[in-house]
């Protein structure tokens, strides 16, 4: 069981990672120049996370069951279960490297596209070109990196198989393993997600406000 939770936990890392890429697209403003929808963006990933846990779960399941024979089937189901995540998360790291480089040649500093007029984002407190949008694609990069490194350690580890040389070597597991996910939770403590929640929200409430102050001007002078 020990085991297992060490195998399977990181998905966790992956799927608030998934989510730290849909907040930034939404504070941006920036969905036309993602390969999927920021509202299937999440799903679609974190249900491959969910494929890929519950073989590896599956897996490690079967390996408890104390036979030999079954210890290797279990071995098996769960390198399957390692590439489906490499897979998704490969797949994944595709997406926003190609969001980033779109969005960047686009020029969103000084040619923003909004849902708003003009006007509108010229009196909003926080301008799109102010927004720590880099700053936080940078952390995922960072954090995918790690994760990348750490799965595919784990790849490894399983085709060696029981008798395999980083299995037998504790200090490979404390590496590539306990040390990469430590350095994924300081990262994302340093650079906390909940920033671009929270500025998502402040914009979105700016937006509304502007947008509410705009249409009773106009109420206003169709009256006069």
């Amino acid at each position: 069981m020990q085991s297992l939770l060490l195998l399977i936990a990181p998905a966790l890392f992956a799927a608030s990672i998934y989510i730290v890429l849909g907040r930034v697209i939404l504070l941006v403003d920036g969905e036309q120049y993602s390969l999927i929808r920021q509202k299937w963006l999440t799903k679609i990933f974190v249900t491959g996370d969910v494929i890929s846990f519950l073989v590896q779960a599956g897996g490690g399941g079967i390996q408890a069951a104390g036979s030999l024979e079954l210890l290797h089937a279990g071995e098996k189901i769960i390198v399957v279960g390692l590439f489906l995540q490499l897979a998704f998360f490969g797949f994944f790291i595709v997406v926003a490297g190609l969001f980033h480089y779109r969005f960047v040649k686009a020029n969103p500093q000084s040619k923003m596209q909004s849902p708003l007029s003009n006007d509108t984002v010229q009196h909003l407190a926080v301008k799109p070109h102010q927004l720590p949008w880099k700053r936080h694609l940078l952390a995922l990069y960072i954090a995918s990196a790690l994760i990348m490194v750490r799965s595919i350690f784990r790849v490894i580890e399983y085709v060696q198989g029981n008798n395999g040389y980083l299995l037998r070597h504790e200090v490979f597991l404390y590496i590539f393993d306990a040390l990469l996910m430590f350095l994924v939770m300081c990262l994302f403590n340093w650079v906390h997600p909940a920033e671009v929640t929270d500025l998502h929200r402040k914009r979105l409430s700016e937006r509304d406000a502007i947008i509410l102050q705009t249409h009773d001007h106009y109420i206003r002078n169709e009256t006069v």
